[in-house]
């Protein structure tokens, strides 16, 4: 297994199948009125660190490390409305501009269709031309993780992201997040569900000793799992909490989805309480000889990373994680 030390934006260079706006992206965000509509304010969000220790009892199935989103974020400037234009600005969660990330506007004219494509410019801004009525189709930056360009969705910023007509045009500010909400709505009411949050999720599984028959390692009933992940290089945005999750066992769930845990690489541990320890290994979907989980030969421990749900030609919705997730089983 090869481990990451560092995880970085980079700028997508496959070539673009949708027809691209001919508005070029402009040095100054703003060519007819150059320096007096501002650029994003940069912020010091406060890294991660610490610990996080989360329990579960054995009529819950899932576990939210980090809740909501940052409390910290940049301000944008205001930009004025033009009319036949969407523009913006995309950055990290502290502001600071991310060159390269592609914004798709859907534009639809009379009963036809067309999907308009544009890249940010190196102050991370952005704008699309358009007629009749648009929304935005897919809006992402790319990161190198664990060696290979991986495309996120962005979060809009300010608002969800509308409809919006020629006659107004729009402004819409994103920002490329390690971990938060996505999808507020839905996580209301499906909480468990990983591709509402922009952190990574790994999918604990595991069988209850019910009998001579049952599955070999199967664990005794009523115990308790403690897993812990700590980060171990390649986090995003510095990252170094460390999170365990107690999950105590029934006769409920054989499984439990642990969600938003902030991008990264973390070395796992798992243990019942009673200090045994407990097997580890991939065991339903999901596998791979790149992400997941992993053994490392050299340190003798078991890593876990996200596992993608695009490859480096696809292209995210907006306010939609699309990390797949990790499959860790366990057994005695």
């Amino acid at each position: 297994m090869k481990r990451i030390t560092s995880l970085a934006f980079v700028a997508l260079t496959c070539c673009m199948a949708c027809s691209k706006s001919g508005d070029k992206n402009p040095d100054n965000p703003n060519p007819d009125n150059p320096g007096n509509e501002g650029v994003p304010t940069i912020v010091s969000v406060p890294v991660l660190r610490g610990d996080t220790t989360i329990t579960m009892g054995p009529t819950t199935n899932y576990a939210i490390v980090m809740k909501g989103l940052p409390t910290i974020r940049p301000v944008f400037p205001k930009l004025a409305l033009k009319p036949k234009k969407v523009r913006g600005y995309v950055t990290d969660a502290s502001g600071n501009p991310i060159e390269g990330a592609e914004l798709g506007l859907l534009k639809k004219v009379s009963g036809f269709q067309q999907l308009v494509t544009t890249t940010t410019n190196d102050k991370g801004y952005y704008e699309i031309e358009f007629e009749g009525a648009a929304e935005f189709k897919h809006a992402f930056a790319v990161i190198n993780y664990v060696g290979k360009p991986v495309p996120i969705s962005l979060f809009t910023a300010d608002s969800v992201a509308s409809v919006y007509t020629y006659d107004k045009g729009g402004v819409e500010h994103w920002m490329a997040l390690g971990h938060g909400t996505a999808n507020a709505a839905d996580a209301a009411h499906r909480p468990w569900y990983s591709n509402n949050y922009f952190g990574g999720s790994i999918y604990l599984n595991w069988d209850v000793y019910d009998g001579p028959l049952s599955t070999d390692g199967a664990l005794p009933k009523n115990a308790e799992i403690i897993l812990k992940l700590t980060p171990a290089g390649g986090m995003l945005y510095d990252a170094s909490r460390t999170f365990t999750i107690r999950q105590k066992l029934g006769n409920n769930f054989l499984s439990c989805n642990i969600n938003n845990i902030p991008i990264g690489i973390y070395k796992i541990e798992a243990k019942l309480a009673d200090g045994r320890a407990l097997k580890m290994e991939v065991h339903g979907p999901y596998r791979s000889d790149t992400y997941g989980l992993q053994y490392d030969t050299d340190t003798k421990a078991w890593y876990v990373s996200f596992v993608p749900g695009f490859n480096a030609t696809s292209k995210p919705m907006p306010n939609r994680s699309e990390w797949d997730q990790a499959n860790v089983y366990v057994r005695l």
